[in-house]
C-alpha cells in the first residue's frame, strides 16, 4: 500500500514538473497594439486677448470694463466661422493668464505675449485698445507673430455706440487678412451670418456685462445678463452658447 502511494506521488510530481516546463516554453502573448496617435491640428491658430482701455468718455467704468472683454470675445467668436483656422477659446486663454499671474489691467509686452502664445499653441496673438469719445468708437488692433514676437500689422476699425456690433466682423476680417490666413468662403460667411445675425447694442452690452461677471466668478449675475441679452435679441446665438457653457442648460 505504501509503495502504491509513493508511486502515485512520484507520478503526480512528474506531471507537475512537466506542466511547468511546458508553460515556461510557451511563447509569450504578443503585446497589445498601441492606440493610434491623435491626429495633430495643423491649422494656424489665433488667440485674441481682451482689449486695453484708451480714452473713454460717455459710459460708466464698469461698462468699459465689460466692453473691452465683450468685444474681444465677440471677435473671437467671429473668427471661429472660418474652418481653415483654429481659434483659441477665451476661457482657455483667461485660465492661462491667471495661472501665469498676468492680469490684463496692465498691457503685455510682445515677448510675454509670444511666450503665452507658445504655451497655448497659437501662431498669432491679437491685442488692441478700445476708445470711446462720447459714442464715437475705435479699436486699434495689433497682431503679433508668436514665433518672432514681431508686430505684423496695426489696424483700426471705427464705429458708433448705437451700432456697436458693426465693428466686430470688420475687425475679424482685417485680422485674417493681416496674418495671411485663408479667407472665409462666401457661402460659409453667409451661413454663419444667418446663424449669427448682428445683435443690437443693448444686447451686446448685456452680453459684455455677462462676460465681465463670469471673469469675476459671479456666475449668477453672468447668467442674468445672458438672459437679458436673449430677451432683447432671442437670436443671439453666441450669448446662448456662452451661457450654457457657463451653466449647463441655463439658457436652453
Amino acid at each position: 500500500m505504501q509503495r502504491i502511494t509513493t508511486a502515485a506521488l512520484s507520478l503526480a510530481l512528474a506531471a507537475l514538473v512537466s506542466a511547468n516546463a511546458t508553460a515556461q516554453q510557451a511563447p509569450a502573448a504578443p503585446p497589445a497594439p498601441a492606440a493610434p496617435a491623435a491626429p495633430q491640428d495643423g491649422r494656424p491658430a489665433i488667440a485674441v486677448l481682451d482689449f486695453d482701455l484708451g480714452l473713454t468718455l460717455g459710459q460708466q467704468h464698469d461698462d468699459y470694463e465689460a466692453l473691452r472683454r465683450g468685444l474681444a470675445a465677440l471677435t473671437t467668436g467671429e473668427l471661429t466661422a472660418n474652418p481653415a483656422i483654429r481659434v483659441v477659446e477665451r476661457t482657455q486663454l483667461q485660465q492661462l493668464l491667471q495661472e501665469q499671474n498676468l492680469g490684463r489691467e496692465g498691457r503685455l509686452d510682445p515677448q510675454t505675449m509670444s511666450r503665452i502664445g507658445k504655451i497655448i499653441g497659437a501662431t498669432y496673438m491679437v491685442t488692441g485698445t478700445f476708445f470711446d469719445n462720447r459714442g464715437s468708437l475705435r479699436v486699434d488692433a495689433r497682431i503679433f507673430n508668436v514665433e518672432t514676437s514681431e508686430i505684423l500689422r496695426t489696424q483700426s476699425v471705427t464705429g458708433r455706440m448705437d451700432n456697436l456690433y458693426d465693428m466686430v466682423p470688420r475687425l475679424a476680417g482685417q485680422l485674417m487678412r493681416d496674418a495671411n490666413l485663408p479667407p472665409l468662403e462666401r457661402r460659409a460667411a453667409n451661413e454663419f451670418r444667418q446663424a449669427n445675425p448682428a445683435p443690437p447694442t443693448q444686447a451686446v452690452m448685456a452680453y459684455s456685462r455677462a462676460v465681465l461677471y463670469a471673469d469675476r466668478g459671479d456666475s449668477n449675475r453672468a447668467v442674468e445678463q445672458y438672459h437679458r441679452a436673449l430677451q432683447i435679441f432671442p437670436s443671439y446665438t453666441q450669448a446662448r452658447t456662452a451661457c450654457n457653457s457657463l451653466q449647463a442648460g441655463a439658457c436652453s
